[in-house]
């Protein structure tokens, strides 16, 4: 079967609804506390950036390890933050313009999963997990200016699935875990070495990654920067026997 897109308004610009009124909701915390891409993040495709709430079943997105794969199906929904929210686990992160390869602010799901690259810390004495070890977003909060905070009450946010468990590009050189199920609920990686990573585990790594100081092991500059991909390779066509090329000057008249 095809894929689906359950489709509601796009708030890019993450202004707030002055139409909700009344208090939080009981399940209000547990809808914020997920994964996801919030709108108006760019994601890297086969078309260059494209943002994710323009992706559709088919569209092909760059992934880390397996090279362009297809999205198999999207997600969309309105998430909201309870007003005065102050716990951490609930609040999105904010990425400050420049703090990685972004330009402008970039927003994250709390439970939206970020590999990290720990080959950059590998000669540390601590064991660390796999090499792309995957951890909450909400624990980069506090280190190269990232923040827990609130982009507005409501906002909408697209969640990508493929047939198995990818990490893509997105804005600013960040790696997204895109699970084949839900976050967390586990599927085949097609060999790759994705772990997901909480507790003392997680804690290392943070603690690691801000202490060493160094933004390339939560970005890629290269992955900031995807060019468009052609179907078909673009081969310089050779010019007809005996006819110049454009601007290339011609051998001088031989004397008689």
């Amino acid at each position: 079967m095809g894929g689906y897109l359950l489709k509601v308004e796009s708030i890019i610009d993450f202004a707030e609804r002055s139409e909700y009124q009344g208090g939080a909701e009981p399940q209000a915390a547990l809808n914020a506390r997920r994964g996801g891409l919030v709108h108006g993040t760019k994601v890297a495709t086969k078309a260059g950036w494209k943002l994710v709430e323009e992706l559709r079943a088919g569209d092909f997105v760059r992934t880390l390890d397996n090279g362009f794969r297809p999205v198999s199906r999207v997600a969309t929904d309105c998430i909201m933050v309870p007003p005065g929210e102050t716990n951490a686990e609930n609040m999105p992160i904010r990425v400050p313009s420049n703090a990685a390869y972004n330009g402008r602010v970039v927003w994250l799901m709390p439970e939206q999963g970020v590999a990290l690259d720990n080959t950059k810390l590998n000669h540390d004495p601590i064991t660390l997990p796999v090499s792309m070890p995957i951890v909450s977003a909400r624990l980069l909060s506090g280190m190269f200016r990232i923040t827990s905070d609130v982009p507005a009450s409501y906002f909408d946010i697209s969640t990508l699935f493929f047939d198995q468990d990818e990490v893509i590009y997105i804005e600013g050189g960040f790696r997204a875990f895109c699970p084949a199920g839900r976050f967390g609920s586990g599927g085949i990686n097609g060999g790759a070495s994705y772990e997901v990573v909480a507790g003392e585990a997680a804690a290392d790594l943070i603690y690691l990654t801000t202490r060493r100081g160094d933004i390339g092991v939560l970005a890629n500059s290269l992955g900031s920067v995807p060019a468009p991909v052609f179907d078909h390779p673009i081969v310089p066509v050779r010019p007809v026997r005996g006819a110049r090329r454009p601007g290339r000057p011609g051998r001088p008249l031989m004397m008689i």
